[in-house]
């Protein structure tokens, strides 16, 4: 069916304007132009980082001489460390001296020593496994577990 023409204006071999259908880019198309698009914007971007990193520390610079040399900041940061850093640096050392210590003390001390590890014989008697498939089974560490109905383990599976 041919449709009727909506504008007066045609194009060479009386071909419409106006398109019924519209080509949409593929998906390579798509992604060529998006990564094209990113490192235009990264090279744009890196030519300009040297002016905008001037203009910081050119900002920075001006406020760092305006707060200390002068409103006098550097009095108020002398002042700081003359009567409040103190306090910080002692409670820093007493939290220092209790973690050392507390790593001194497990070290030398052996905590939970006088809890037995269960034995593997002892598992063995709540499940339906052989003692060698639960050792094969503990030795890979990570293991799926089937129970029946009862609660009971009944087949353990390693997991890869």
């Amino acid at each position: 069916m041919k449709r009727q023409k909506n504008i007066q204006v045609t194009l060479p071999d009386n071909r419409s304007l106006i398109f019924s259908r519209v080509r949409h880019h593929s998906k390579s198309e798509l992604v060529i132009s998006l990564i094209t698009n990113a490192v235009g914007w990264g090279i744009w971007l890196y030519f300009w980082k040297v002016l905008f990193t001037s203009l910081a520390w050119y900002f920075g610079i001006n406020l760092a001489y305006e707060d200390w040399i002068i409103y006098g900041g550097w009095r108020k940061f002398l002042t700081f460390f003359e009567s409040t850093a103190p306090f910080g640096f002692v409670l820093c050392l007493v939290l220092m001296i209790w973690v050392i210590q507390d790593i001194l003390r497990f070290k030398i001390e052996r905590r939970r020593s006088g809890m037995r590890q269960p034995s593997i014989e002892k598992d063995v008697l709540w499940t339906k496994l052989t003692l060698e498939e639960l050792q094969k089974a503990r030795t890979l560490k990570v293991m799926q577990c089937h129970h029946n109905p009862d609660g009971e383990i009944v087949k353990v599976k390693p997991l890869n």
